[in-house]
């Protein structure tokens, strides 16, 4: 269990974990593998005998432990990941299970070099070829039945590394901007319009749907946009525990909210529907600065766009079909996350960063010469 310092998912650095079945198979045809040596100094059939029997032990206890430790080194240290990884972690399991788990991993990899230690000595207390055969037998014998009392705790990690692996990469010393809204309101497609390249497509371990992730360069430093559907779009008093959870999860990643309106005659839920969801996320996101935007206004009249304006409160009015009104929003969010980079103590180390107020936004000056 080594500690994992990286601010990104510290789950991809897991890359395999071998089932029991098979951390046994490959022992095996390893240790049945060794075949007598040819020793220079003249010894006798006996000691031969005691060397190759040995060897098979020996090569049994490295592999087995060699398999196992692999589990351990591999495995993030869960104490010391990030809040949102750990939120992750206690959604699909628990991360004090997880510390159960591979303390007892620790102590079969333990118990097995003591087990090789007390059967390579038998083997040196005897010099009956049968006697050696059996004690090695007996060796492998213990092995199978210790290794085989973690088979339900490495199907656990396994399934846990496999629904943790998923979650996109995030790097949690970067500005998040959250988008929010009710569904169908056009959160993904914001996302993809202000994102440079292609956004990526992922899942979560708490919903079915896949999430859509991307960055912008906004001069300084880089900054992450993502959607969660399934999450922000619907009122909390219809949530369910695990989805509570999971809204509390990107609590530990968001800085800044974007939520959107839907103001058309297609809206999924009732603008009155979407304004109490606003609320809600307004206050489990209270530190959080929050963009009200309204979309689809490419489908609006002049006159709904301005009842939204006074009754909703949107401050940009935006359509990502035509690609209307993106780069006021982009400007609003770059002068925001300009001075979270400033004031705020998470962004002190982005990029190793100081930011010189010769790099600030200023007003033009006047360069204009008499000639």
């Amino acid at each position: 269990m080594k500690k994992n310092l990286r601010t990104s998912n510290p789950f991809r650095r897991v890359t395999y974990i071998s089932p029991i079945s098979e951390i046994i198979d490959n022992a095996f045809q390893q240790s049945q593998a060794v075949r007598r040596t040819r020793i220079k100094k003249r010894v006798s059939r006996e000691q031969k005998l005691a060397f190759l029997e040995k060897d098979r032990i020996s090569i049994l206890t490295h592999e087995f432990t060699r398999k196992i430790d692999s589990i351990l080194d591999q495995f993030p240290w869960v104490e010391d990941i990030h809040p949102f990884y750990q939120e992750l972690c206690n959604l699909v399991g628990s991360i004090d299970k997880i510390k159960q788990v591979l303390g007892r991993l620790k102590g079969i990899s333990n118990q097995l070099r003591e087990i090789e230690r007390e059967q390579i000595q038998k083997i040196s207390d005897t010099n009956h070829p049968n006697v050696m055969a059996s004690v090695r037998k007996e060796t492998g014998g213990r092995y199978v039945s210790l290794v085989k009392k973690a088979q339900g705790d490495v199907k656990y990690l396994i399934r846990i590394v496999k629904k943790l692996k998923s979650v996109p990469d995030f790097n949690t010393t970067l500005p998040t901007i959250v988008i929010a809204g009710a569904p169908n309101v056009g959160k993904s497609s914001l996302v993809r319009c202000i994102s440079s390249g292609s956004p990526e497509i992922g899942e979560y371990p708490f919903t079915t749907k896949q999430i859509v992730f991307g960055h912008a360069n906004f001069g300084l430093t880089l900054v992450q946009i993502v959607d969660t559907p399934g999450l922000l779009d619907r009122p909390f008093d219809e949530r369910n525990l695990i989805e509570r959870q999971s809204i509390a999860s990107i609590k530990h990643i968001s800085d800044i909210i974007v939520y959107m309106f839907d103001c058309s005659k297609d809206a999924e839920l009732p603008v009155e529907e979407q304004n109490h969801l606003l609320e809600d996320i307004s206050n489990e996101f209270s530190d959080n600065p929050t963009f009200r935007v309204l979309n689809k206004v490419d489908l609006l009249t002049d006159e709904q766009i301005t009842k939204a304006k006074n009754e909703l409160k949107t401050e940009f009015h935006i359509s990502t079909m035509k690609d209307k009104g993106l780069e006021e929003l982009v400007e609003a969010l770059k002068t925001t996350v300009l001075t979270m980079l400033k004031t705020k103590d998470k962004f002190k180390d982005v990029a190793k960063l100081s930011i010189s107020e010769e790099f600030l936004l200023q007003e033009e000056e006047d360069f204009s010469y008499d000639i």
